[in-house]
């Protein structure tokens, strides 16, 4: 009986196991892309390569009301074409340049909600690196 149950139980978790969403660690310049952070990622070109290495979130909860809609600060660092970091924010600074690329930063999700915690690493950023010789 306990083997029929494992037999059924298997599929279960194997269904589960593979909805995850698979992020690519090469991504294409000039299109929109997810990103997690702590991950190394090279553009197909192999000519940049960033992590993202920190996430400062002090966005409004959507449940509750504030005076101010705070923001969300993205810190990239950048090992290609040159070492640098820079800091991307929701408020007012969407979009920096190293070398000759520029990274706009189009969305920070989940968004935050006040009776729960994103732990860092479930957080999913959007951009868009663009290469400006073009």
């Amino acid at each position: 009986m306990k083997k029929c149950l494992y037999l059924l139980l298997i599929p279960i978790f194997l269904g589960i196991s593979c909805q995850k969403e698979v992020i690519p660690e090469n991504f294409v310049l000039g299109e929109e892309e997810d990103f997690k952070v702590g991950t190394e990622n090279k553009s197909a070109e192999y000519n940049v390569k960033f992590t993202i290495t920190d996430v400062q979130d002090s966005r409004c909860p959507m449940d509750v009301e504030c005076i101010w809609q705070g923001e969300a600060e993205i810190e990239i660092k950048f090992d290609s074409p040159f070492q640098e970091t820079i800091v991307l924010s929701t408020y007012d600074d969407l979009i920096d340049t190293v070398g000759n690329y520029s990274t706009k930063l189009l969305d920070v999700s989940p968004y935050p909600v006040s009776t729960e915690t994103i732990e860092l690493e479930n957080y999913t950023i959007k951009l868009k690196i663009e290469s400006l010789e073009d």
